[in-house]
């Protein structure tokens, strides 16, 4: 969801374009921003040009540059062109009307209204064809769950023609299941608050979505209100944007931050993350858990005996041993240095100490280019009512030690 900030932006910035009493109170993240202040001003320019040409001033100055209102400015010198040929053409003629002598007066005041409309309706097939050839899906929808227009780029977007989407969305999957169940509630939700006349701020979530082509993508809608002149909720306002490349970086990202470097095995911060998920699962839902705190015996003396490259080498090996033995729902990263941590999900101790044993017995039947065998030490501990990941770790940690101690290359159980 957004945060209280992003929200108070989206409403100021909604009400500067659909709201019919603008106010002037900038939310305080923006206040001093000097990008904020540049699109505040180029919106409220809009905002004028329209309030003008809907009074029917096609004379009004504007001010500003950007593709809108270039499109304002070409629009309003067509109009001027127009209009002056069509006065010409009046004055130039001797016009009668049954029944009464010439009256240009009433005849200009005519023109006049039938420009107006004429204008007005030229603004909104502008305003239509800016919407239809949008990169972004533009989609309106009543409360009702039905969609009472969606822009073309949906078709370049998902596959689906508009009035596939229009008229089938549901028989053919638009959203995923999960998705639309979310919708259906928020759009109930939304009803109830338009019937007690509570206002509807925007929302914005991101979903997955499988085009025709059987292709997942990645889009951000935000979803909110359209309210006519006098306040009245009409229908809702969705704009959707595909962000699948901002995802895809946005999950690298994560990945290089949970990865540790050499060995490409989770590295301390996500072991630290997946150990307080599964204390919180242990108590919460009853569940066992295991840990196995794994140390290579003598590693020093493969670091001064070979060189530290030899040591990196040692370690990159021993991860892709670790990821061959243990099972799938299995955990294991760097903890650190030559300490290696594996996190066992619904294991009880003999199924941990099984798995232990199995991953010492494959290290040391092990070939080692250089160093020829190598031997590990390990320790185990299973959850007890912990109350915090640090006594299951000093837990593994004491049963390591304990196995250092008792002559290495073996596992102990605390």
């Amino acid at each position: 969801m957004l945060s209280h900030d992003a929200k108070a932006m989206i409403n100021y910035v909604n009400t500067i374009l659909n709201n019919k009493k603008l106010s002037n109170d900038i939310p305080n993240i923006a206040e001093g921003d000097a990008d904020f202040l540049v699109l505040e001003q180029s919106l409220r320019t809009v905002r004028s040009v329209a309030e003008a040409l809907r009074a029917g001033n096609i004379h009004h100055k504007i001010q500003g540059n950007g593709f809108i209102l270039d499109s304002f400015q070409q629009f309003q010198n067509n109009v001027k062109r127009s209009s002056s040929g069509v006065i010409k053409s009046i004055a130039s003629k001797s016009i009668r009307i049954k029944g009464e002598k010439n009256i240009p007066g009433k005849l200009q005041e005519a023109n006049i209204i039938k420009k107006r409309d004429k204008t007005r309706k030229e603004i909104e097939e502008h305003y239509r064809l800016m919407t239809d050839h949008a990169c972004d899906i533009i989609a309106t929808v009543d409360l009702s769950g039905n969609f009472t227009y969606i822009s073309p780029s949906v078709e370049k977007l998902t596959g689906y023609t508009p009035e596939e989407v229009l008229n089938h969305y549901r028989e053919i999957g638009y959203f995923l299941p999960g998705v639309q169940k979310e919708m259906d509630r928020q759009r109930v939700a939304i009803r109830k608050m338009v019937e007690k006349g509570e206002p509807f701020y925007p929302v914005n979530f991101e979903q997955r979505q499988v085009r025709k082509d059987g292709e997942s993508i990645y889009t951000d809608t935000v979803l909110s209100g359209i309210y006519d002149e006098e306040n009245n909720f009409r229908e809702l306002l969705a704009v959707t944007r595909d962000i699948t490349a901002k995802v895809k970086i946005r999950r690298e990202m994560k990945e290089l931050s949970e990865t540790d470097k050499l060995t490409k095995l989770c590295n301390r911060v996500k072991l630290d993350c997946a150990l307080e998920h599964e204390l919180d699962r242990a108590k919460t839902k009853a569940a066992a858990f295991a840990l196995i705190m794994i140390d290579i015996d003598h590693f020093k003396n493969i670091n001064d005996r070979f060189g530290h490259l030899a040591g990196d080498a040692v370690l990159i090996e021993l991860a892709r041993l670790f990821k061959d033995v243990i099972r799938s729902s299995d955990l294991i990263g760097r903890w650190g240095g030559e300490e290696f941590l594996a996190i066992l999900p619904d294991a009880d101790s003999s199924e941990a100490m099984e798995l232990a044993e199995k991953i010492r017995g494959r290290v040391s039947e092990h070939y080692f280019p250089e160093q020829e065998r190598i031997t590990i030490s390990l320790g185990v501990s299973v959850f007890r009512d912990d109350e915090t990941a640090d006594s299951i770790v000093y837990r593994a940690d004491q049963a390591l030690y304990q196995a250092k101690k008792n002559g290495k290359n073996q596992v102990r159980l605390m």
